[in-house]
């Protein structure tokens, strides 16, 4: 947690999530603590037969390689992440920048990866300009 938000928890949290739907801000929260419905939670209490990513089998399903890394998911990243530019690929920027909402739950709905969980996510910031 202190390698995305070493002042956690604070006021730029709380100012960040404060007008964005209950369901986006409850992701955003899962994956800053590393308890999002991904291979590597779930095993850890059963919940999955292993950790390995279902999608491209190759390494252990974690919050980072699911937003950076599992190449099922190379485009979706090279889409949504684009506007974001270099520093947009890291858990800091993409988990505490209020730019990065609209890109992220972008990703997380094309990757339809938390859809029975969490349904559609439409855009977390429809009224501001600013993103």
């Amino acid at each position: 947690m202190a390698e995305i938000d070493g002042s956690m928890p604070s006021k730029q949290f709380d100012s960040l999530t404060a007008d964005i739907p209950r369901r986006h801000a409850n992701l955003l929260v899962q994956f800053r603590t590393n308890h999002v419905p991904l291979q590597s939670y779930l095993h850890r209490f059963g919940r999955a037969p292993a950790a390995t990513c279902p999608t491209c089998q190759q390494e252990p399903e974690t919050v980072p390689h699911y937003l950076f890394a599992c190449p099922t998911y190379t485009l979706h990243r090279a889409v949504h992440f684009r506007t974001l530019g270099f520093s947009g690929r890291t858990l800091s920027t993409l988990l505490n920048l209020r730019d990065a909402l609209r890109p992220l739950f972008a990703y997380v709905n094309a990757t339809g990866r938390f859809r029975t969980v969490f349904g559609n996510l439409p855009d977390p910031c429809p009224d501001d300009d600013s993103t």
